[in-house]
């Protein structure tokens, strides 16, 4: 957002790991076209290409407020890098007030990262089906639990963004 620098992906990080959060993905802000967005990055000048293939919230496509395109950019990967490292992750089964609690953010944040080559093989392999009766075994025991959505830190504000 126009209002963050580039020490919103630490920020974000380590709020999420304090929180025990066990998945997280991260965008970089894409200014989509017909969107009001869009019209005001163009009419501030602030596009720097076309290139439709790029427009994927993984590559940064505006000129950021606060920041370089490269660090927003690299700040996106770091902040993926830094959530679903093994020190992140055992972070935050830790502040899980169960053991079975602990194991299962482990089990989680694990399976989503940690093994994600397998599951790109086994997706390439169209053999996703053997791993099926896995897959539906995790999320049973998880679906007791309900999604909540969570605040962010945010640089404008210092305090919590609603998503």
């Amino acid at each position: 957002m126009d209002s963050d620098d580039a020490s919103v992906f630490e920020r974000t990080v380590e709020w999420a790991v304090g929180q025990g959060v066990e998945t997280a993905t991260f965008h970089v802000m894409t200014p989509y076209p017909g969107t009001r967005l869009y019209e005001r990055m163009a009419a501030q000048g602030r596009l720097l290409h076309s290139d439709w293939d790029r427009y994927d919230t993984r590559h940064t496509v505006f000129q950021p407020a606060r920041m370089t395109p490269a660090e927003l950019e690299e700040g996106y990967w770091r902040a993926y890098r830094d959530f679903y490292r093994w020190k992140s992750i055992w972070q935050g089964a830790s502040v899980k007030p169960t053991l079975r609690g602990q194991a299962r953010h482990l089990a989680y944040a694990a399976g989503w990262k940690k093994f994600e080559p397998l599951w790109d093989l086994l997706i390439r392999a169209r053999r996703t089906n053997q791993a099926l009766p896995l897959l539906e075994a995790i999320l049973s025991r998880r679906s007791a639990i309900r999604p909540t959505h969570v605040g962010m830190p945010s640089a404008s504000d210092g305090g919590v963004r609603s998503r």
